[in-house]
């Protein structure tokens, strides 16, 4: 199973061109500097812009091919931005809620109370985000992508927001998910050490075009 991946999205000077395939399990890390198409790829696969001629095939679903276009809202995933994006007026308890409102009870298989514990944040539920350290609500906003119960984890520089003491907070919990839930992640990052510590695959960007993609310790050891 994998997941197949084809856009060809012009924007004035710059131009993306992907078409590749990547593994549906473990995490895949989009790699490359600033400018080179990680965030524009991760937003056409969310489905947040509609690109005319794209492809997106997640295991045995079609998300969009010439005739099909599924809305964001009707794709099954977790998308986990640079900030929390948290909704201020709720507790944390209220924004862990608020995307369940869209998941049949029967198409749940992440339970709200695994996504808790997973990333430790039960003494939370009470607090409002402008009480959290941005730590916390970087772990109250993943909790929030996998209680959805995606099919696909999102995470665009998750950590690019916090400090260097939050990002080593968090890390651990990114890295655990992958192997609790059986999701695979696109995680989008510009930083080696954060993509040696989470990837299993990795895909090398630069200009808009995929240079290299394979294992990733495979990957960090070619001096090419």
């Amino acid at each position: 199973m994998s997941i197949d991946i084809r856009f060809h999205i012009p924007q004035g000077d710059f131009s993306l061109d992907v078409d590749l395939s990547v593994p549906s399990q473990g995490v895949t890390s989009l790699f490359g500097p600033s400018g080179s198409g990680k965030t524009t790829l991760l937003r056409a696969i969310a489905g947040l812009e509609r690109h005319p001629g794209g492809y997106l095939k997640i295991g045995d679903s079609v998300w969009q091919d010439q005739q099909i276009f599924l809305p964001p809202h009707r794709r099954p995933l977790g998308y986990v931005f640079q900030e929390a994006s948290l909704f201020e007026h709720l507790d944390v308890a209220g924004n862990l809620r608020y995307g369940l409102k869209r998941i049949p009870e029967r198409e749940r298989r992440v339970s709200l109370e695994n996504a808790i514990e997973l990333l430790e944040i039960g003494h939370l539920l009470r607090r409002r985000p402008a009480t959290l350290t941005g730590g916390e609500r970087q772990r109250v906003s993943i909790a929030r992508a996998i209680a959805v119960s995606p099919r696909l984890l999102l995470m665009d520089e998750p950590l690019a927001a916090v400090d260097f003491d939050h990002k080593q907070e968090i890390l651990p919990y990114i890295d655990s998910l992958h192997r609790e839930l059986d999701i695979p992640v696109i995680h989008v990052s510009h930083l080696p050490e954060e993509v040696a510590r989470l990837a299993d695959h990795l895909v090398l960007l630069n200009a808009g075009k995929v240079v290299a993609a394979g294992d990733v310790h495979e990957m960090f050891t070619r001096l090419d």
